[in-house]
């Protein structure tokens, strides 16, 4: 299956708001043979200007569009990610559309809905079940097609912007779904590793096991800094990871 992850990050942006260069070689390490496309300032200006409601807080399905006539499988990630550990869950591709459990023991969210804006239906997403769009990886053309018509209709209609977008796309029964991290609960027995966000408020409690960071006996195989800036104008990984995760990261040059 001919994968492509991709971003989109400002020059500005670039190891100041955003830890870019932690963001970059950790995934190359971790995965030497997946193509990683960067939208620099100029191909974002294009994408930005083919059409007058793109932002940044609605545009992942834009840029989608524009790779998915040559790969398999799209993966959307955020740049202030951190890898550590092969996504081997994404790179199997056994589903429509992929995305990771929200549920933390720091920040959650919900969507109230229960009625219809337009012919889309507006579901409720409690805390648990709520997916976050930091990392979205899809197999189906007509899922990115589908995200980017709901982020033209439905950005600015809901306070989480493209996350709420999602879950309004992930829960319409169009596709079929996987939770990256097994299961929408950290607390549930087929939750199995840690992609996103399911870590926050629990970062200082991972640890190396056999060679890989774990938390409660579970790989953590990506970590979204979801709160404050990844770059140095914010807390860098010290901040949320004790000294011996730290270094731990020193392969994949992490200083």
């Amino acid at each position: 299956m001919k994968t492509v992850f991709f971003t989109w990050i400002t020059n500005d942006f670039k190891d100041t708001i955003v830890d870019y260069r932690s963001f970059y070689k950790s995934f190359k390490y971790f995965h030497p043979d997946i193509d990683l496309i960067v939208f620099d300032d100029e191909k974002i200006k294009e994408v930005f200007g083919s059409e007058s409601w793109l932002c940044p807080v609605n545009c992942k399905a834009a840029f989608a569009k524009r790779l998915y006539d040559d790969y398999d499988l799209v993966v959307n990630v955020d740049a202030d990610f951190y890898f550590f550990d092969r996504c081997h869950e994404i790179l199997e591709g056994d589903y429509d559309v992929a995305a990771c459990a929200n549920f933390n023991s720091c920040l959650n969210t919900q969507l109230k809905g229960g009625y219809n804006i337009g012919n889309r239906y507006i579901p409720d997403v409690d805390y648990v079940h709520y997916v976050q769009a930091g990392l979205i990886a899809s197999t189906q053309k007509e899922f990115w097609n589908d995200f980017h018509d709901a982020s033209r209709d439905l950005w600015n209609k809901f306070p989480c912007f493209e996350n709420d977008t999602l879950n309004i796309v992930w829960f319409s029964g169009k596709y079929k779904t996987k939770i990256l991290d097994g299961d929408y609960d950290y607390r549930s027995s087929n939750f199995k590793q840690y992609y996103n966000c399911s870590i926050l408020g629990k970062e200082r409690l991972a640890v190396i096991q056999n060679d890989r960071v774990t938390l409660d006996n579970k790989p953590v195989r990506s970590y979204h800094v979801a709160y404050g800036n990844s770059g140095p104008n914010g807390p860098r990984k010290s901040y949320f990871y004790d000294r011996f995760v730290c270094r731990y990261i020193s392969p994949v040059n992490w200083t």
